[in-house]
């Protein structure tokens, strides 16, 4: 008993603790050191007691289970079964593009980070792929970049050297659109911009096959937008496929609908994200659409936090992992590119123009604005790890140039942008609240716009692409389980009346709802009670 029970400490000394996310792992380890006890039968009931400890009344284990079934229940179709078996019979067993070892040819556009790390995913997956960028420089990065990838997974012992043969046999790369004609399906990862999106979907209409799937991995712009510049009867084969970063590593998909797109070319596209060993869940059309309208006020206050004085970059990361996520915001917005939330914004029409000083037209007098984030990359040129420097600096021989590291050019730099204050540093409950209450409350607005079809599919997208810990189950869980929903609506009014400028405080009208009926928002879809809105999916 002594020696099993120092090898049990030894065991539940290396797991997270029960306030870190440990308890399902630390009542494994309990259970375990039960088999060292005097009779079988006191063991057994131990094993038994910690069993149904995490199965009634531990909100980890509760979690957990939901994670586990979300996904689940994201990959099913919300389609009537006649449009499911048409489907079955028609596509699924005939089109290439769900066919093992058919060798089907597919092209990305834009060789970035982004593009290049869809490719990849696309070759491991048994596709043939045309990588096009029209920049000669670009296209030899995103090679380059790509065979680097194959390599070091290959010392990973997650390839074999084989499998990355193949691979690179199946790998072309041009910078012309004409040679993607024989190509079933293209997807264009190119710069948020829409004008550039329409002149490239406009070509593939031109050159590609009738039938083949043609794909944006857009992460806010208008579906419905890009679609109108395609034929009528190509309108239907397109769809948003949004991948996350690094694509050959994150494990979401957001399968975005327009209001053009078939059931089939959905239906085709869950089960294709299956085959490449992805988890897709299918959102509707809107700014930023499930994932990145809902980090819109999450990355926003970080900044505004940060400009109001009462917290710096490192303790706002901190705040954010100390609850559970596995990068803070500034980190995450080094690792997604800070250029891109830039070339967002810009798009929405709030930024600076750097070149005249004129403000953007959408940003109005009364709204809540830092240019921290602008200014930095416009100016300094900080657009995250693949410079070596964003909200952090990075260094190549420290961490594989994936360290953050402070910054002496953002120290020197923030005083321009930072409120001098008296106020006591903010606390990190407080942090994690002005930060991650309103990017609940922005699900509650997604579900109320029937941008996504059920709670627990904003949480699948969060906890695979966003870090969010699976023990706490995803937002919409978190909401339910851990915050209370009368205590959420309370500290929203309050944050919407101490910050009017900011409308992600303003609470959703479902969650008002909710509170009103005294049900969860769980409950509120359990019971049907969400049906009286019509559908975007």
């Amino acid at each position: 008993p002594t020696q099993a029970y120092q090898v049990c400490r030894a065991a539940s000394l290396k797991y997270p603790p029960v306030a870190k996310g440990g308890d399902c792992i630390q009542a494994a380890i309990t259970a375990i050191q039960a088999s060292s006890m005097p009779s079988f039968s006191q063991g057994m009931e131990q094993e038994s007691s910690q069993f149904w400890k995490m199965c009634l009344s531990s909100v980890q284990g509760k979690a957990r289970r939901h994670g586990f079934f979300a996904v689940r229940a994201a990959s099913k179709s919300a389609f009537p079964k006649d449009i499911q078996m048409e489907f079955a019979a028609n596509y699924q067993t005939s089109s290439p593009l769900l066919l093992k070892g058919s060798n089907c040819e597919v092209g990305v556009i834009g060789a970035g980070t982004m593009g290049s790390g869809i490719a990849m995913v696309l070759l491991q997956s048994g596709f043939t792929v045309s990588l096009v960028d029209v920049q000669e420089e670009a296209l030899k990065k995103g090679i380059k970049f790509i065979h680097m990838t194959m390599n070091t997974q290959v010392k990973k012992k997650r390839l074999s050297a084989e499998q990355v043969t193949s691979m690179k046999q199946r790998l072309k790369f041009t910078q012309s659109l004409q040679d993607l004609s024989n190509c079933k399906l293209v997807v264009e990862a190119v710069v948020e911009n829409m004008t550039i999106k329409k002149k490239i979907l406009t070509t593939l209409d031109q050159v590609t096959p009738s039938e083949a799937i043609l794909l944006s991995n857009t992460s806010t712009l208008d579906m419905d937008e890009m679609a109108s510049v395609l034929g009528s009867s190509r309108r239907g084969n397109f769809a948003g496929w949004h991948f996350f970063s690094p694509a050959y590593v994150m494990k979401l998909v957001e399968i975005v609908v327009s209001k053009y797109t078939s059931p089939h070319t959905v239906l085709l596209l869950q089960k294709l994200t299956k085959n490449i060993k992805k988890i897709g869940v299918v959102v509707g059309n809107c700014d930023g659409f499930v994932g990145n309208r809902m980090v819109n006020p999450y990355t926003t206050e970080m900044t505004l936090l940060l400009a109001e004085g009462g917290a710096t970059i490192d303790s706002i990361d901190k705040a954010l992992m100390r609850f559970g996520m596995a990068i803070g915001p500034f980190m995450m917005s080094d690792l997604a590119g800070n250029d891109v939330g830039y070339f967002i914004r810009k798009e929405r029409g709030v930024v600076r123009d750097p070149e005249t000083g004129k403000v953007g037209p959408n940003r109005t007098s009364t709204m809540r604005y830092t240019e921290l984030g602008d200014d930095m990359v416009t100016q300094l040129g900080r657009i995250g790890q693949k410079a070596g420097k964003g909200w952090y600096d990075y260094a190549p021989h420290i961490g594989k140039g994936r360290m953050p590291l402070p910054s002496t050019e953002m120290k020197g730099f923030l005083k321009a942008y930072v409120k001098e204050t008296k106020q006591k540093p903010m606390k990190p409950d407080e942090i994690v609240e002005r930060i991650l209450f309103p990017l609940v409350n922005e699900g509650f607005k997604i579900l109320e716009e029937n941008i996504a079809s059920k709670p627990s599919d904003i949480d699948v997208v969060y906890l695979y692409g966003y870090g969010w810990p699976v023990w706490r189950g995803g937002p919409m869980f978190w909401a339910d389980n851990e915050i209370g929903l009368p205590n959420l609506l309370n500290r929203l009014l309050d944050f919407h009346r101490r910050y009017p400028g900011s409308k992600y405080y303003e609470p959703s009208r479902l969650l008002q709802k909710c509170v009103a009926f005294k049900v969860t928002v769980e409950e509120y879809y359990q019971r049907g009670m969400h049906k009286a809105s019509p559908s975007k999916l």
